[in-house]
C-alpha cells in the first residue's frame, strides 16, 4: 500500500507541474483527466475490494471536482470575452503600421527623386558662376545673373512645394494619431468594463463554491469524528488487555535468552582465538609470496612498456615530420602564389587609402586645434565667472554676517545688558585655502621653470684675434674629445664595433658625427652655442693642484718645508707634494666644485645646477681634478646674460688654458638640450601633440570640495549652538510679548468700543428723558386747557 501511495503521489506531482506550466484552461483540464486515468489504472492492478474502495469518491472530492469545472468554465468564458478586444486591436495596429510603412517609403522615394533633380539643377547653376565671373560685359553679366536668379527661384519654389507636401503629410499623420488614440481609449474602456464584470462574476462564483465545499467538509468532519472516536475506544480496551499478558511472557523469554547468550559467548571466544592464530600465520606467508611476484611482474612490465613506447614514439615522429613537411611545402607554394596576386592590388589600394587617410588626419588635426582653442577660451571665461560669483557670494555673506553680528551686539548690550564679545572663529579668504595656494604655486612654478629655461648662461663672445682663436680651438678640441668618450651611449652598437680596430684619433670624427646627429646639432652656430654650457664647468688643473698642495703642507707641518713649495704655477712639485695632491683629490673635489663653480648660481636655480655630492663607480679618484678658486666667472654674474671677453673665459688669471672634467660632460649636454630645445620650441609654433599633452592648470578646477566646504563652514561656525539657543529663546520671548501686545490692543479696542457705546446710550437716554418730560408738560397743558 505504501508503494502504491508513492506511485500515486509521483504521478500527481508530475501532472501538477504540467498543469501549472500552462495558462490555457483546456490544457489544464486535459492534464486533470490524464491524472485521474493514471490513478484508476494503478488501482485496477490491485484486488477487487481495494478497487471498489479506491474508485469510490468521497463527497468532498465530488464537490471539489464540480466546483473546479464550473470555475474553469467561467474563466474560459471571461478570457474569450477579453481576448476579442485584444485581437481586434492587434489587427487594427498591424493595418496601421502597414499603411505608415507604405506612406514612409513613398515619401522617401519622392524625396530622393526631388533631391536628385535639385542637385542636378544646383550643379548646373554652380557651373554657370565660373562663366559669369570670367565674363567682362556688364549686360551679359546682368542677363546671366537674371537667368541664375530665375533658376534659383525655381529651385526654391520646388523646395517649398516639397516642404508643404511634407507638412500636409504630418498634419494627416497627427489627425490619424488622434483618431487612433480615441479608438484605443474606447477599446480600453470596453476592456476595463468587461474585466470588471468578469471579476465580479468570478468572485461571486468563488464565494458560492467555497461555501459549498465548507458545508461538505463540516458534514464529513462530523461523521469522521464519530467513527474514529468509537474505534479509538475499542482499540484502547484491547491494548490494555494485551499489555498485561505480554509483560509476563516477555519476562520469561528474556530470562531464557540471557542464559543462552552466556553459553554462546564463551564458545565464540574460544573458537575466535584459535582461528585468529592460524589465519595470521597463513596471511604472513601469502603476503611475502605476493610481494615477490609483484616486484617481478612490475620489472617485466616496465621493460616492455619502455621498449614499446620508444619504438612507437620514433615511428610517430617520422610520420608526423613527413606529413608536416609535405603540408608546409604545399602551404608555402599556395601562400606565395596568393601573395604575388594580391601584392599589386594591395599596393594600389594602400596608396589610395593613405591619401584618403592623410586628408582625414589633416582635417581631424584642424578640428582638434579649433576645439582646443575653444576649450581654452571657455576655460578662461569659466575661471573668470567662477571667481566673480565667488567674490559676489563672499561679499553678500560678509554683509549678512555684519548684520547678524550688529543685531547680536544690540541684543547683548540693549536687551540683555551683557558685554558683547566678537566670535573667536576667523573667517578664511580664498587665498588661505590649501588647494588655492597649491594651484597658485603650480602656476608660479611653471612660469619660473619657463623663465629658468629661457635664461642663458654667460654668452661667450666669439674670438677675433689669432691668439684667442687658437685658445678657443684648443678648448673646443678638449671638449670634443670628452664628448666623444663620454657619449658612447648615443652611438649605435654596430658603429662602435666597427670603430674598435681604429685608434681614438681616427674615429673621433665619426663618433662626434653620430653624437651630434643624435642631439640634432647640425650647424656651426649650434656648436659655438654649445660652448656656453661647458664654460661654467671649466677650471685650471695646474692652479687647483698647486693651491691644494700648499694648503695641505701648511696644515700638516710648520717646518721649513713650506719654503720649498714652488710659488709659480706650472713649476714641478716634489714627490711628497705629488702624493699629497693624489690623496686629497677624491675628498675635496665635489666640495671645491660646489664652492668655486656653483656658488655663482642664483638662488632660484641652485637646486637645478648644483652638482651631486655622490661619486659614481665610473669616475675614479685619479680621474677627478680639483677646480681652482680662480674660476673664470664671478659669483654674481655667472648666470646673467652678460658678455665677457673671450680670453677671460678661456684662460685663468695666470694664463693657463682651462679644462673640463669628464664627469661634467653629460650634465652640460643635458643642460644644452633642455634649454636650447625649449627656446627652439618657443620660436616655432606648438604641434598638435604638444597642445594635446599640455595641461592647463586652472585655479577653479584645482579647488577641492573639502576646502570649499571648510571655507563656507567657517561662516556657519561663527555662531555656536549656545548663541543659537539664546536667539531661539529670545525669539520665543518676543513672540509671547507680541501676543501679549496684540491682546492688550484687542482689549483697548474693546474698551474704546464700549466707551463709544456707553456715550451713545447716554445720549439716547438723555434724549428719551427730555422727550418724556416734554410730553408730560404738553399733557398737563392739554388737561388744564380742557378743564378751563
Amino acid at each position: 500500500m505504501i508503494a502504491k501511495e508513492k506511485q500515486l503521489g509521483n504521478a500527481e506531482k508530475v501532472s501538477m507541474e504540467l498543469s501549472l506550466s500552462s495558462s490555457d484552461p483546456k490544457i489544464r483540464k486535459m492534464f486533470r483527466r490524464q491524472r485521474i486515468q493514471r490513478r484508476l489504472s494503478a488501482l485496477h492492478k490491485d484486488n477487487g475490494t481495494d478497487r471498489i474502495e479506491i474508485v469510490k469518491r468521497t463527497p468532498i472530492e465530488k464537490q471539489i471536482l464540480t466546483s473546479t469545472e464550473f470555475l474553469e468554465q467561467i474563466k474560459v468564458e471571461g478570457e474569450e470575452v477579453i481576448s476579442n478586444v485584444r485581437v481586434a486591436n492587434d489587427a487594427r495596429e498591424l493595418e496601421r503600421r502597414k499603411k505608415v510603412r507604405e506612406t514612409r517609403e513613398a515619401l522617401l522615394d519622392r524625396l530622393e527623386r526631388d533631391n536628385e533633380e535639385c542637385m542636378s539643377k544646383f550643379k548646373e547653376i554652380d557651373e554657370k558662376w565660373s562663366e559669369i565671373f570670367s565674363s567682362k560685359d556688364p549686360l551679359d553679366i546682368e542677363e546671366k545673373m537674371m537667368r541664375q536668379n530665375g533658376k534659383c527661384l525655381e529651385l526654391l519654389a520646388k523646395k517649398d512645394e516639397i516642404i508643404t507636401g511634407l507638412k500636409t503629410e504630418l498634419e494627416n499623420a497627427d489627425v490619424q494619431f488622434t483618431e487612433d488614440l480615441k479608438k484605443q481609449n474606447e477599446d480600453i474602456d470596453v476592456l476595463v468594463e468587461r474585466i470588471d464584470r468578469q471579476l465580479n462574476i468570478i468572485s461571486e462564483a468563488y464565494d458560492k463554491e467555497l461555501d459549498n465545499i465548507n458545508n461538505v467538509l463540516d458534514a464529513e468532519r462530523k461523521s469522521l469524528l464519530k467513527t474514529l472516536e468509537q474505534k479509538w475506544k475499542d482499540f484502547y480496551e484491547k491494548l490494555r488487555n494485551d499489555n498485561q499478558d505480554g509483560i509476563e511472557k516477555r519476562k520469561s523469554i528474556i530470562h531464557e535468552y540471557e542464559e543462552e547468550m552466556e553459553k554462546v559467548m564463551t564458545e565464540h571466544h574460544e573458537e575466535y582465538r584459535s582461528q585468529k592464530i592460524t589465519s595470521s600465520l597463513e596471511n604472513q606467508d601469502l603476503q611475502q609470496k605476493l610481494q615477490d611476484m609483484k616486484a617481478l611482474c612490475m620489472l617485466n612490465v616496465e621493460k616492455l612498456n619502455y621498449s614499446y613506447t620508444v619504438l612507437k614514439h620514433k615511428e610517430e615522429e617520422n610520420t608526423i615530420m613527413k606529413n608536416e613537411q609535405k603540408r608546409r611545402i604545399n602551404k608555402l607554394q599556395d601562400i606565395m602564389n596568393e601573395l604575388k596576386k594580391t601584392y599589386v592590388k594591395l599596393e594600389e589600394d594602400s596608396r589610395s587609402e593613405i591619401q584618403g587617410l592623410t586628408k582625414q588626419v589633416l582635417k581631424a588635426h584642424k578640428n582638434i586645434l579649433e576645439l582646443e582653442e575653444k576649450s581654452q577660451y571657455f576655460t578662461n571665461i569659466n575661471e573668470k565667472k567662477y571667481f566673480q560669483i565667488w567674490d559676489m557670494n563672499v561679499k553678500r555673506v560678509n554683509e549678512l554676517v555684519d548684520k547678524i553680528l550688529t543685531t547680536d551686539r544690540i541684543i547683548h548690550e540693549e536687551a540683555l545688558g551683557l558685554p558683547w564679545q566678537p566670535p573667536e572663529v576667523d573667517i578664511l579668504t580664498k587665498e588661505d585655502l590649501p588647494s588655492y595656494c597649491t594651484a597658485i604655486n603650480i602656476i608660479n612654478k611653471e612660469k619660473t621653470e619657463a623663465q629658468e629655461k629661457r635664461q642663458m648662461p654667460i654668452i661667450y663672445k666669439k674670438a677675433v684675434t689669432f691668439e684667442d682663436i687658437n685658445l678657443e680651438r684648443r678648448l673646443l678640441n678638449h671638449i670634443m674629445e670628452h664628448i666623444s668618450k663620454e657619449s658612447s651611449y648615443l652611438i649605435d652598437e654596430n658603429i662602435q664595433k666597427l670603430l674598435i680596430p681604429y685608434t681614438t684619433e681616427n674615429n673621433i670624427i665619426i663618433r662626434l658625427d653620430n653624437v651630434f646627429q643624435a642631439l640634432n646639432i647640425i650647424s656651426e652656430e649650434e656648436i659655438q652655442f654649445l660652448l656656453n654650457f661647458f664654460l661654467p664647468y671649466t677650471y685650471c688643473p695646474d692652479c687647483a693642484a698647486l693651491d691644494k698642495t700648499l694648503d695641505k703642507i701648511t696644515e700638516s707641518s710648520s717646518s721649513s718645508s713650506t719654503n720649498d713649495v714652488p710659488a709659480v704655477c706650472g713649476e714641478e712639485l716634489d714627490e711628497e707634494a705629488a702624493e699629497l695632491v693624489k690623496t686629497i683629490k677624491e675628498e675635496v673635489f665635489f666640495q671645491d666644485v660646489c664652492s668655486n663653480v656653483y656658488t655663482c648660481v642664483d638662488t632660484d636655480y641652485s637646486q637645478e645646477y648644483i652638482p651631486s655630492v655622490e661619486t659614481t663607480s665610473s669616475v675614479s679618484s685619479e680621474e677627478l681634478h680639483v677646480p681652482s678658486n680662480s674660476s673664470n666667472y664671478d659669483k654674481k654674474n655667472s648666470w646673467e646674460e652678460k658678455e665677457i671677453g673671450p680670453r677671460n673665459q678661456l684662460v685663468c688669471k695666470k694664463g693657463h688654458l682651462l679644462k673640463i672634467d669628464a664627469s661634467y660632460v653629460t650634465r652640460a649636454l643635458k643642460e644644452f638640450i633642455e634649454r636650447y630645445n625649449f627656446i627652439k620650441r618657443e620660436e616655432t609654433p606648438e604641434s598638435l601633440k604638444e597642445k594635446l599633452l599640455k595641461k592647463n592648470v586652472t585655479i577653479s578646477r584645482s579647488l577641492t570640495v573639502e576646502d570649499i566646504k571648510e571655507f563656507w563652514k567657517r561662516y556657519r561656525d561663527l555662531f555656536p549652538s549656545d548663541k543659537e539657543c539664546l536667539w531661539d529663546g529670545l525669539l520665543v520671548g518676543l513672540k509671547q510679548y507680541y501676543e501679549t501686545l496684540k491682546e492688550r490692543k484687542r482689549l483697548n479696542n474693546e474698551t474704546e468700543f464700549l466707551k463709544k457705546q456707553n456715550a451713545e446710550l447716554r445720549r439716547l437716554l438723555k434724549t428719551y428723558t427730555v422727550e418724556i418730560e416734554s410730553s408730560a408738560i404738553t399733557d398737563t397743558e392739554v388737561s388744564s386747557s380742557v378743564k378751563t
